[in-house]
C-alpha cells in the first residue's frame, strides 16, 4: 500500500523535511537551514504551587534566564 503523502525536501541540502515541519508552514527548509528564531520556555514559580510558564523568542533574552536559572537566587 503507497501513501498518499507527498515529500518535501530542504532546498539548501536536499534533506527530506518532517511532516510535522511542513505541517506548520516550514516546507521549504529543514530545521538546520531554517532562519525562524527558536522559542525558549523558562517556568517560574511564584510561590510553593503557583508556576507560570514564560516563552521567549529573543536570544539574549533567553540565555540571560538560563544562566539566571542556573543561580539559588534571582536578581
Amino acid at each position: 500500500m503507497e501513501s498518499s503523502r507527498s515529500f518535501k525536501y530542504c532546498k539548501v541540502c536536499g534533506t527530506e523535511i518532517p511532516v510535522g515541519r511542513v505541517k506548520l508552514g516550514y516546507g521549504t527548509t529543514c530545521v538546520n537551514h531554517s532562519s525562524a528564531e527558536r522559542y525558549t520556555a523558562f517556568i517560574a514559580a511564584n510561590q510553593k504551587t503557583d508556576y507560570e510558564t514564560h516563552i521567549v523568542r529573543d536570544p539574549e533574552v533567553a540565555s540571560r534566564m538560563a544562566k539566571l536559572s542556573e543561580r539559588d537566587t534571582y536578581l
